[in-house]
């Protein structure tokens, strides 16, 4: 191969397709980079796969700090600072998805409000393993330092590959690091959303947090710990918005978002 003939095909992989997203109801256009079938659906499902997560989002005052907790390529992260101006944090440690996520957020000029930072976020402060169910971008179903098959109870999906990554808690992200404390924080992890509520009391003390998304299966005891601890902490949800979006078949049957707001 000569090499203008490398070059050629360097282009053809560097090429990638741009989806643009049109929200009418803020009437801003959000751009994705996409790179296969996974990117593709996330893209198009953006506005009507997770409608509470997206209206929830729209409520973000401008300016206002919210955590992306496993941000995956950024959909939600990327969604935020176009539609409400906020600042976000944006944490995903698996490799090819951080990569996507950083397309999005030079690709939306979106530098000056996402930082993003490419680890995880779990109960103890160490370098640990990612465990990968699949090496591709936009994929999920990973978790840190325990396998996925016996945490998540997805018993079907087999984890493949290993990454090594830097973990720490919550509170060591605003106590050791002196990260900003949000406003709004959003967990979707796989599986280990105890984990992180478990190493998180001085962060769910703060007064500015004022609401929080996690992904839960009350049907899990390790789940049912993170409702009692958001409720000791002041925290209230909607039964009848948990029940509207609670997953009723596939691998994530019983799962649900669950919108926690500070009782004031």
């Amino acid at each position: 191969m000569d090499l203008s003939e490398f070059k050629n095909k360097i282009k053809e992989k560097e090429e990638k397709l741009l989806v643009v997203i049109d929200d009418k109801i803020s009437s801003k256009k959000i751009t994705y980079s996409v790179s296969n079938e996974t990117t593709l659906w996330r893209a198009q499902t953006l506005l009507k796969k997770e409608p509470v997560t997206i209206n929830w989002i729209r409520s973000f005052e401008k300016n206002s700090i919210f955590y992306d907790v496993g941000a995956n390529v950024g959909m939600y992260s990327i969604f935020a600072a176009i539609v409400s101006k906020c600042n976000v944090y944006s944490f995903e440690p698996e490799s090819n998805n951080f990569q996507i996520l950083m397309e999005n957020i030079v690709t939306n000029n979106l530098t000056n409000l996402i930082n993003p930072y490419p680890i995880g976020i779990s109960n103890v402060t160490e370098l640990t393993t990612l465990h990968l169910s699949k090496f591709s971008k936009g994929g999920s179903h990973h978790t840190v330092g325990v396998n996925a098959l016996s945490h998540r109870d997805l018993h079907s999906i087999k984890t493949k590959y290993n990454q090594g990554i830097f973990s720490t808690t919550l509170d060591d992200l605003c106590n050791k690091w002196k990260i900003p404390l949000p406003n709004y924080l959003k967990i979707d992890v796989d599986g280990i959303e105890s984990k992180i509520v478990e190493k998180a009391d001085l962060f769910l003390k703060n007064q500015h947090l004022k609401s929080v998304l996690i992904e839960i299966n009350q049907n899990r005891d390790e789940d049912n710990k993170i409702i009692k601890k958001m409720l000791e902490y002041g925290f209230i949800f909607d039964v009848k918005q948990v029940k509207s979006a609670e997953r009723k078949s596939g691998v994530h049957k019983g799962y649900a978002e669950y919108l926690f707001f500070r009782n004031l």
